[in-house]
């Protein structure tokens, strides 16, 4: 008598051609979620450096600066010299509206000046995220 165990091949083949056809269906909708979550992920990023400057400055009751580096880039510097750098990805553009680089935050957690900074994907306008500042020092994903 014969010990039927384990699977065939034919049973190997369908559940390798099941995987692929399901692969074949989510990838086009992984490759179409891509930008806008490095879109998202990049004015995420943004506001975290605008919090880490603020905090940093009050910490210290020093000034902190935001600077923009060019090239999708903020670095954040005090008197001492550059403390963090963000490099944003480059399919996301970043613009400001209201704002001028640096933007400084006193030991106090103050903003020098109010705006917002617009990120958007570079693929599809409509994958916008705005970040206001305010005189406060208060930054917020709208």
């Amino acid at each position: 008598m014969r010990k039927n165990s384990g699977f065939t091949l034919w049973e190997m083949m369908v559940v390798i051609a099941i995987i692929a056809i399901m692969s074949a269906l989510a990838v086009p909708s992984y490759i179409q979620w891509l930008p806008k979550y490095r879109a998202g992920a990049a004015s995420r990023s943004v506001l975290s450096t605008l919090e880490y400057a603020r905090i940093n400055a009050i910490r210290t009751n020093a000034n902190v600066n935001v600077n923009d580096a060019g090239n999708n880039a903020l670095t954040v510097t005090n008197s001492e010299g550059t403390l963090h750098r963000v490099e944003l990805p480059s399919d996301v553009i970043l613009s400001a509206t209201g704002l001028v680089s640096p933007v400084t935050f006193d030991g106090q957690g103050f903003s020098n000046q109010a705006g917002m900074l617009t990120v958007r994907s570079a693929r599809n306008a409509s994958w916008t995220w705005d970040i206001t500042l305010t005189l406060g020092g208060n930054a917020a994903i709208q």
